[in-house]
């Protein structure tokens, strides 16, 4: 690279000219972005393919999605123009994923590619969580994984909060939630996220809080979703 991550791109003729060097044959869409390097965010695209490139430049790094089908698989980021453009060639020239992970190793999304072509959205958003971590709960989603109640619920964040839904397509939550207390310790409130308790749990501990919390609101396993209600029938006392 040369003297800052876009030195290169200065020294080509922009994030366009690099692209289309890289990927020939591929079309190039150019969009304003706010904050990037030259003002603009790049989607090179290719049958049901694309690679999204944003350069920051307050990070001083580029972002990078790899697509398929119009569904993000990736969210690496590089300060590497060369890491750029050869995941992106790879990616647009057919690569499979565990291919691509191989070759460029910063865009490695092989689970995450399995999951989704299985199907599964639930298994989807597990690995999204676990290769990605937002909100420091790397730790307790690498824990919860291994606890089989909460590995067949759909994981979500809100507000730095996380919880779980019985289905990916269940909205109704009555928690728990739980939070990081930075340093791998967690919090765990049962409705209101708005408590500030003062106990904290490490990631094994966590999990154990929220699946006994689960029990003690009634939240109900996938299975039981959609179930109607057990109707007790008295029985004649004669």
């Amino acid at each position: 690279m040369g003297e800052s991550p876009y030195q290169d791109l200065v020294d080509a003729g922009g994030l366009e000219a690099v692209l289309r060097a890289a990927c020939p044959g591929c079309d190039i869409d150019l969009l304003d972005a706010r904050g990037a390097f030259g003002g603009l965010v790049a989607t090179v695209s290719k049958g049901d393919r694309a690679v999204k490139v944003l350069p920051l430049v307050r990070e001083r790094l580029f972002r990078v999605r790899h697509l398929l089908r119009g569904t993000h698989l990736s969210r690496p980021a590089t300060t590497d123009l060369t890491e750029v453009t050869g995941s992106a060639a790879a990616w647009l020239g057919g690569a499979t994923a565990r291919e691509l992970a191989a070759a460029w190793p910063f865009a490695d999304f092989a689970d995450i590619a399995d999951a989704y072509e299985s199907g599964d959205r639930i298994e989807l958003a597990w690995q999204f969580r676990r290769a990605y971590d937002r909100h420091d709960l790397g730790e307790f989603v690498e824990a919860a994984m291994r606890e089989p109640r909460l590995r067949r619920m759909y994981p979500f964040t809100s507000m730095y909060w996380m919880s779980f839904r019985p289905t990916a397509d269940e909205y109704r939550v009555p928690g728990p939630w739980v939070r990081s207390a930075r340093d791998g310790r967690f919090t765990v409130v049962a409705k209101d996220r708005r408590e500030e308790p003062d106990v904290t749990y490490d990631a094994a501990e966590a999990v154990r809080v929220c699946v006994a919390e689960m029990d003690r609101l009634g939240v109900p396993s996938p299975g039981e979703v959609g179930r109607p209600p057990v109707r007790i029938v008295p029985t004649d006392p004669r």
